[in-house]
């Protein structure tokens, strides 16, 4: 059949639309590049942490933030390039800030707030509880996992990296 007939009949072509060039933001570069530049930042600052004279560790309080930041970069340069390589083929249409994205925010915030009130051992518990609470998980081993993550964790950076993580305004 051709596209005419197509047409003539009711029924849609099924070659992908091609994408028209918008003035709109799209989120899926936004973002990333947003990320990008909030991590170039971190690693500026991250280089001015004071070193202590007294801590025997085999890495320094720099190192986890800076390999975090420069994971972000590389993973943001892979999302950019992504979006780039699927821009032939139109995508749905989503808002800016979705009720997941706001959620996220929202939580960072908190588990923010809660490591600087409780510290991290706590604060971890209480957040990866009420994060599997959230989105009603019901198995208990999904539990138990996130409870030896935080102790793992906790434990990996005190005992291993002689790093201390937050202990709270209380302790």
């Amino acid at each position: 059949m051709s596209q005419n007939s197509l047409q003539h009949s009711g029924s849609q072509p099924t070659e992908p639309i091609q994408n028209q060039p918008s003035s709109k933001l799209d989120r899926e570069i936004f973002f990333p590049l947003l990320m990008i530049v909030i991590s170039s930042i971190v690693l500026v600052l991250i280089s001015q942490f004071d070193e202590p004279h007294y801590q025997d560790a085999s890495v320094n309080a720099q190192f986890f933030p800076s390999a975090i930041a420069i994971a972000q970069i590389i993973i943001c340069i892979a999302l950019i390039v992504q979006r780039k390589l699927k821009a032939s083929v139109q995508q749905p249409a989503v808002p800016l800030f979705s009720k997941m994205a706001i959620f996220g925010i929202g939580f960072l915030v908190a588990y923010a707030l809660l490591i600087h009130i409780v510290g991290y051992l706590i604060a971890s518990l209480i957040a990866f509880t009420a994060y599997l609470l959230f989105f009603k998980v019901k198995k208990p081993l999904y539990y138990l996992i996130a409870w030896c993550f935080v102790f793992g964790v906790y434990y990996l950076f005190g005992e291993v990296f002689y790093i201390a993580l937050p202990q709270g305004l209380y302790y």
